[in-house]
Order: structure tokens, then sequence, then C-alpha cells
């Protein structure tokens, strides 16, 4: 399953960088551990802290609920994006999980490689503002995966006449918009114009998340470490878009 991978597996490599990193000593799972991933960690334990990197920060230490359901926004998979400088490295020490590139380059017939992956998580009042991807050095198909609650996208790109050029600083310009409504299981790509278009994610519907994955990571063939997280998901979207960096 794409959640357990990226949830367990991923998000337990310290190579693959989080929004926490920068801020925070974060007690990774040792891979001796039974599980190897953070919801081994007992809820609200206080063995498991994580502390802010500055002494004289504002920021208060986190326990492993606080982390996991409240401050976790996003992680980055394969080529590590930089969302400081908006690039790519030339080099990366971690490639793109094989088991999810071979699920997306068999969905989509090997149209684009996949090497980098950014994995977004939502709460209910979380959104995603308008935005273009456009640091990628190709121009191939972007592929955007939703697990979890329902999520409005929203899609538009302006409507101009041949040879006319655009001003982008022209908030009032002519727009062409499509909204949908994605749901668990979902994916849009987004290839050709739509590969360029602006978009935003500016709400996610709470409590619609379906009945078979609201009670992940608790599975009954799973860890029993696992049952202390049981309805993690419930409450959350999970969004991970896949893409091509070099050409």
């Amino acid at each position: 399953m794409m959640l357990n991978s990226v949830m367990h597996r991923d998000l337990a490599n310290p190579l693959h960088k989080t929004n926490l990193q920068t801020d925070y000593d974060i007690p990774y799972p040792p891979s001796t551990s039974s599980t190897g991933s953070f919801f081994g960690y007992p809820p609200h334990s206080k063995h498991e802290i994580y502390r802010p990197l500055k002494e004289n920060s504002n920021l208060k230490q986190l326990n492993s609920t606080q982390f996991l359901s409240k401050k976790l926004r996003w992680l980055t998979l394969g080529s590590q994006y930089d969302w400081t400088t908006r690039a790519y490295p030339t080099t990366s020490p971690t490639p793109f999980p094989p088991d999810i590139s071979s699920l997306v380059t068999t969905l989509f017939h090997s149209s684009f490689t996949p090497e980098s992956g950014v994995v977004l998580l939502y709460s209910p009042k979380d959104y995603m503002p308008v935005h273009r991807d456009v640091s990628e050095q190709c121009d191939r198909g972007l592929a955007s995966f939703s697990l979890g609650c329902d999520g409005l996208f929203i899609l538009s790109k302006e409507i101009r006449k041949e040879g006319e050029e655009v001003d982008e600083s022209n908030e009032d310009r002519e727009m062409e918009m499509c909204v949908l409504r994605v749901r668990s299981g979902d994916c849009v790509w987004m290839s050709e114009e739509t590969r360029w278009c602006w978009h935003a994610m500016p709400k996610v519907m709470n409590n619609t998340c379906p009945e078979w994955l609201a009670d992940w990571p608790a599975e009954k063939a799973g860890p029993k470490e696992y049952e202390k997280w049981k309805g993690y998901m419930r409450g959350k979207r999970l969004n991970l878009s896949c893409r091509q960096v070099w050409g």
C-alpha cells in the first residue's frame, strides 16, 4: 500500500526532508526497532521528545502525537526539492522509492520517470495556496495521488489569443477555471497545457475518509503498536505528487 510505504518506511528515513527537520532534533526510529516507524512510538510518550535545535528558540518541544498529528506538513521523496530556493539538487542520496515508481510507471505506461515526489499531509483546516510547479527541467506530466479525506482541487489557466502576451501582474486577467472534488484513490494527471497551470487545494472535507482507510495505521495483520494510533487517517488527507525533474 502506498500509504504504508510513505508514512512508515519513507518518513522514518532521515535523508528524506520534512518541514520540521530544520527546527527540531527528531528522534528517528532505529532500524533495529520492531516496526521502524514513528507509529511504533506510543502516543504522548515522554521518552520520544522532539526538541528545538536552537536553545533560545520560541518553539516548544513536541511529543509524537504533536509531531505526527499537528506539525508534520510535508515530506520529500527521491530528489530532495529545496523549498527555500525552489530548486532540485543535481545529485541525491535518496533514489525515488522503487515500489512507488513501479506503480506509477505501470499506470502511466512509462510516459514519465518519477524522480521526485512531494507528500503533503492535510488536516481539515489546512490548505495549499495557488501556485505552479515550474522548477522541473522537463515538460513531462505530473501525477498527483489522493488518500484519505476528500479535497477541492482548483485548476486554472489564462485565456489568451494567439500570439498574445500575458501580464501575470494583472490580477483581473481572464482565467479559465476547473474545480474537482478529489476522493481517496483518485489521481490527477497534469500534462501538456495543464502541466503548467495554476492550481490550489483550498479545502479539505472533514469526516470523508472511506471507512476501510479511516482506522489506519491499525490493521488486522499489522503490528500491535499501531493499534494505539487507530483512526489517524479519519481526519487526514495525504497527497503524493510524482514528477520527472530532468529532461
